[in-house]
């Protein structure tokens, strides 16, 4: 069967290229960019003719993730998709894995494969602190659409998700600047997306942070790693710690909670023993 690989972009110009190269051998490829300013568009119409500007996902709207890939879904005309984003890569290994389970004649069932995805930060591969993660990315356009969570968008499939081999490669951030920035709007939509399913905010942030922490450099073997590990372990508890700043501002200006709340007076009264202590005990500067 004849698949499509489609990649959503917006101000990607730096990594397009190499993305779009990888698939070459694609039967059809779409790009559907968010109205970028650079020369994202000129490069994807190098590649195809099937580039569409759609302002379902951009700065006007950070969290059109889902909306963005269903438009998409409905650009191609082949029955099966492949998305990729474009800081990431197709392998020549998952090229051919492709091509092959899709000539094959047990697909009836089939609504997509997951596939894993090998993170390189900074240029770096940490299999430990990052290691490969498992992305739902060849999509049978009939029985699958995604979800409309604001971030870390799913797919809602009607039939069998199946696994590959091969791999995706995804170069993801130049630097601790880009990185965090990226954070930053994250946080912000995960922090709404709580919001929007009326979770409650948690009492015990901290706890949430160091866990998070503990996760990554020492049960996942981020220690290994040496500053790196340790500076991306800090990285994912600072996420934890912003969701979760984000959601306590908008519970306190929907009224739902107050500035002081009382499930947080142990920290309060920890915090004045300690000054107590702290005060006491620090020679006093001449």
């Amino acid at each position: 069967m004849k698949v499509a690989v489609v990649v959503l972009a917006y101000n990607e110009s730096k990594v397009l290229r190499a993305c779009l190269e990888s698939v070459r051998w694609a039967d059809e490829i779409v790009v559907v960019d968010g109205h970028s300013t650079d020369e994202t568009v000129s490069i994807a119409r190098e590649f195809t003719e099937k580039v569409f500007l759609s302002d379902l996902l951009g700065p006007k709207n950070p969290g059109g993730y889902s909306d963005q890939r269903n438009f998409a879904l409905q650009q191609a005309s082949s029955p099966w998709i492949f998305f990729l984003d474009a800081d990431e890569r197709c392998t020549p290994e998952l090229a051919s894995e492709i091509r092959h389970v899709l000539s094959g004649n047990s697909l009836v069932d089939v609504a997509g494969y997951r596939i894993r995805r090998k993170e390189y930060f900074f240029g770096i591969h940490s299999p430990h602190t990052h290691g490969e993660s498992w992305l739902t990315r060849l999509l049978c356009t009939d029985r699958v659409r995604w979800n409309d969570r604001l971030v870390h968008e799913g797919v809602v499939a009607d039939g069998e998700i199946r696994s590959l081999e091969g791999r995706i490669l995804h170069r993801c951030k130049d630097s601790v600047f880009d990185y965090l920035t990226t954070q930053n709007r994250y946080t912000s939509l995960e922090a709404q997306q709580l919001a929007a399913d009326t979770k409650p905010l948690s009492s015990h942030p901290l706890m949430d942070c160091f866990r998070t922490f503990c996760n990554i450099y020492i049960y996942k073997g981020g220690y290994r790693e040496g500053a790196f590990g340790l500076i991306m372990s800090f990285f994912f508890a600072s996420y934890t710690f912003q969701t979760w700043a984000k959601h306590w501002e908008s519970e306190v200006k929907a009224g739902r909670v107050l500035p002081s709340n009382p499930r947080f007076r142990v920290f309060e009264s920890l915090a004045a023993i300690l000054h107590v202590v702290w005060t006491t005990l620090r020679p006093k500067r001449e």
